[in-house]
């Protein structure tokens, strides 16, 4: 069978690869999902739990987790969008506490999920810091915990710079912000933990299975070797949804680079403390994210966001992104000097215009999700629950989240698009190279 190579240190962990049979015939089925990553195989689930006899089928280009499922850094947690205080900028406060308490609750809904379906993917509870290295990313981060104030959230906290650095020991580290509504895991252990419960249910994935068109009022799904005839249809490709020119103008695949460390010794571990194993960010827009693996290595990824004229989809891998990362990383740990980076890895995410997620349909019978901005862990599993509840026009507080059925900006073709994202960017990254440029005085 074929097999992948160098996609991730997780995919490589538990030797990721094709294990199931492509789509080689005709069939039929209630519902077809396109996609064999968090928000397919959830949607699958909840789709089974609610009405087994319903016909679930599953089809995926590469093989379960293929994309950013299995590729991310494996950070459940309630950011949504890029930052709260942009959120309520372009969406107003009631959208932002309403987003927050969506987010919230999928951090829960995940965990309560990988508890019912007993998944062992390293799952570690222990929230997450926000942290400010700079006056700028310190102005960003007071700014941030005013406005959670100001919208009665709750699980948030301000920590000084002696306590940021007792659980962390990080001399760049000046305060930070803590959120208990976090957790870490191993991605690709769960989206295999998701598929194989998916099967135990009933549903059939078929990996192998490119979907190459959608015949949208005939509601059949073609594949290189097969279709399905289906009642219901879910695009559930997020940053791989390019290939179908109703979802291409709505978002864009935007890249995210990762670089990973050796394991820690003791002696690093006890001069870092990390304790406990929080998930750490910083307040910069193009931000940094890093945490330890289940095997104590840091893991370190961010510090730009890249797009590639034309949007392809496989630019795996960015030699100048992975010196940047550990340049980045000693500028963090200067402790760890001479410490050997043994696993680089990227993938694409997906972004809308606006910066925020979307769920909509393209007609009646057609769903999609797409837009996760790369805080995709938690929110694109409970997704898979709204989904559900959208196709069998259930009722729910979720089915009334305002980024159901919104109107996204639509992108333009190209090469106005790519003028356009590169605007953007340009702007994010002047301002986080002028609170690079800042010193404490």
């Amino acid at each position: 069978m074929k097999t992948y190579e160098n996609l991730s240190f997780w995919q490589e962990d538990i030797g990721a690869g094709v294990t199931r049979q492509p789509l080689t015939e005709n069939i039929r089925a209630d519902v077809c999902i396109i996609g064999a990553g968090f928000t397919g195989l959830s949607t699958a689930i909840h789709l089974k739990e609610k009405r087994p006899d319903l016909n679930v089928t599953v089809l995926e280009a590469d093989f379960v987790g293929y994309g950013a499922s299995g590729r991310n850094a494996g950070f459940s947690m309630r950011l949504f969008g890029v930052t709260m205080e942009l959120t309520m900028l372009l969406h107003g406060k009631k959208k932002t506490k309403e987003a927050d308490a969506y987010l919230v609750d999928a951090v829960e809904y995940l965990e309560e999920m990988i508890k019912r379906y007993d998944i062992d993917c390293n799952y570690e509870r222990n929230g997450m810091m926000t942290v400010a290295t700079n006056r700028k990313e310190l102005k960003q981060l007071y700014k941030e915990i005013k406005a959670a104030s100001e919208l009665g959230l709750e699980g948030l906290t301000l920590l000084d710079g002696e306590r940021t650095k007792q659980i962390v020991h990080s001399p760049t580290y000046l305060n930070a912000r803590f959120d208990e509504y976090a957790a870490l895991l191993h991605p690709a252990k769960l989206v295999n933990g998701l598929a194989k419960t998916a099967e135990s249910l009933g549903v059939t994935i078929y990996e192998q299975s490119k979907v190459i068109d959608v015949h949208e009022n005939d509601r059949i799904v073609l594949t290189e070797a097969g279709s399905v005839q289906a009642e219901k249809i879910v695009f559930a490709t997020n940053a791989y949804s390019s290939f179908y020119p109703a979802l291409d103008k709505k978002q864009i695949p935007i890249y995210t680079y990762i670089v990973l460390t050796e394991p820690l010794t003791e002696a690093q571990l006890k001069e870092l403390r990390w304790e406990p194993r929080v998930g750490i960010e910083d307040a910069r827009n193009f931000l940094h994210y890093y945490r330890l693996t289940h095997d104590n290595r840091i893991l370190l990824g961010g510090s730009e966001a890249l797009y590639y004229y034309d949007s392809p989809l496989h630019e795996n891998r960015n030699e100048r992104m992975k010196a940047l990362l550990i340049e980045d990383f000693l500028d963090i740990f200067p402790q760890l000097k001479g410490i050997k980076f043994t696993h680089h890895w990227g993938g694409p995410i997906s972004a809308t215009l606006d910066l925020i997620p979307s769920i909509g349909r393209i007609n009646d019978d057609i769903w999609y999700s797409i837009g996760c901005m790369g805080h995709g862990v938690s929110f694109t599993n409970y997704n898979g629950l709204t989904l559900a509840e959208l196709i069998l026009e259930e009722r729910s507080k979720r089915t009334e989240f305002f980024i159901i059925n919104r109107r996204e900006i639509p992108l333009p073709p190209e090469p106005f698009r790519y003028m356009t994202v590169s605007a953007i960017r340009n702007y994010l990254r002047y301002e986080d190279k002028k609170g690079k440029k800042e010193k404490l005085r």
